[in-house]
């Protein structure tokens, strides 16, 4: 897998943004991987009758896609090291986009660490989950 080196990462820049189509399928399969079986997360009319459009993302599942775009960027030698999210806004199932964007680094403990603001956006663009995270990155000569 290719990585991101910590020397070559600057401020401003961070991992490409990923978009994908979250599927009814891959939220009633989320639904049941976390046990978390709220109606509103895979049943349209309870969804629409509790005055939502259509069914809506978990939170979690947010979490998890913002955390696998910070995986995929640190490749298998790097690592998540904290991730804080806050839910502002609910999505529903479709096209989103999991963006992050570097604001500091630095080497502590032998480590090289990133910081980064990532976002999570609905179909129109709008975030409706930020966050931070730092992130542990391979260097030159370890």
């Amino acid at each position: 897998m290719t990585k991101v080196m910590f020397e070559d990462v600057e401020i401003g820049g961070g991992p490409e943004a990923v978009t994908q189509v979250v599927t009814p399928r891959q939220l009633v399969q989320y639904a049941a991987v976390s046990q978390d079986f709220t109606p509103i997360h895979y049943n349209t009319e309870y969804a629409r009758s509790a005055g939502h459009d259509d069914i809506i993302i978990h939170g979690a599942l947010k979490t998890a896609l913002l955390s696998q775009m910070l995986a995929d960027w640190t490749g298998d030698i790097g690592a998540v090291k904290n991730l804080e999210t806050s839910y502002r806004g609910i999505d529903y199932a479709g096209a989103v986009t999991c963006a992050g964007t570097v604001t500091g680094k630095r080497i502590e403990d032998g480590m090289g660490l990133v910081d980064l603001d990532i976002e999570f956006r609905n179909a129109d663009g709008v975030v409706t989950t930020p966050g931070k995270a730092t992130v542990a990155l391979t260097m030159r000569g370890y």
